[in-house]
């Protein structure tokens, strides 16, 4: 099994491009310590909380618990719901969710229980590719029938949009973004959108009042609200934390905290946004990154 600590040379070797599984990844049992991926708070979301509300959630929902290796999500119960059902709801319009930073398969694996029922593909989007090769994984032992819907693509949002989107007039995608959360990358990523924005049905974006470190720049809010206006219209995702909950205090990695009373995410449809940027004159090209450079 090959050695996945991130190097420079592999890093540019497969950056924009789709990866290929690693089947010798199959039954290893401690897959993120195969992966050097490191389980920090290690949160599991209850998703059992929302039991009975649909029959395609509970079936996803227990198998998510029954399979799968060691893994730490990033987002709420609550989050994960609300995102399945905005994808329950349009799925009639839509050919492709992609989910976008998938660390360790959260999102992934409740929108991996959509593909086969919805008929669906699935596109993961990562600029770690452990985090791929791990969620891909995870995804296999869940919902094996599903895989051959399932992509894994290593590289930014602008890049899958340059690489992939914009080159799929037919494609109708919901995107989950759950990716780097700094003021800076979140502009970068939505902006790429307006260049396919007839191709995306809408945007489910997490961790929109999250905050941290000054030096990370969590502001995914002020970045929606700079894209399309402070009054743009949206449907709050996830859990509103009351202020005595333990999120709403700096963690001791990051500095991060959900601000109280305002929701865990945004869904943004986009057939009524208002641009405010980019300007029409701009080109994708502006938004790709620079020069690809390696991650942890």
């Amino acid at each position: 099994m090959t050695d996945y600590v991130s190097t420079v040379a592999m890093h540019r070797a497969t950056w924009g491009t789709f990866l290929e599984p690693d089947p010798d990844l199959a039954g290893v049992e401690n897959l993120h310590e195969a992966l050097r991926i490191r389980i920090q708070g290690g949160h599991r979301a209850e998703l059992g909380r929302f039991a009975g509300r649909n029959a395609v959630f509970d079936r996803a929902a227990a198998r998510i618990a029954d399979a799968g290796p060691l893994y730490e999500d990033q987002c709420s119960a609550h989050h994960y719901y609300d995102l399945f059902c905005c994808v329950e709801r349009c799925h009639g319009e839509l050919t492709r969710l992609v989910d976008l930073g998938v660390f360790m398969g959260g999102s992934s694996a409740v929108l991996a229980g959509c593909v086969e029922p919805m008929g669906l593909e699935l596109d993961l989007v990562d600029v770690n590719a452990a985090y791929l090769l791990f969620t891909y994984e995870r995804l296999r032992r869940i919902f094996p029938r599903a895989m051959t819907r399932v992509r894994m693509f290593h590289g930014d949002l602008p890049t899958y949009v340059a690489g992939v989107l914009d080159a799929e007039p037919q494609t109708r995608a919901l995107v989950h973004h759950d990716g780097a959360h700094g003021f800076d990358q979140v502009v970068r990523d939505l902006s790429s959108l307006f260049f396919v924005r007839d191709r995306v049905h809408g945007l489910a974006i997490h961790a929109t009042h999250l905050r941290g470190d000054i030096q990370y720049l969590n502001f995914v809010d002020a970045a929606v609200s700079a894209m399309f206006g402070v009054g743009v219209k949206y449907e709050p995702l996830g859990a509103n934390f009351p202020p005595d909950a333990p999120v709403t205090v700096p963690n001791r990695w990051n500095g991060n905290y959900f601000l109280a009373g305002q929701p865990e995410g945004m869904y943004v449809p986009f057939d009524g946004v208002e641009w405010k940027y980019p300007h029409p004159t701009m080109e994708l090209e502006t938004f790709l990154p620079v020069k690809a450079s390696p991650t942890g």
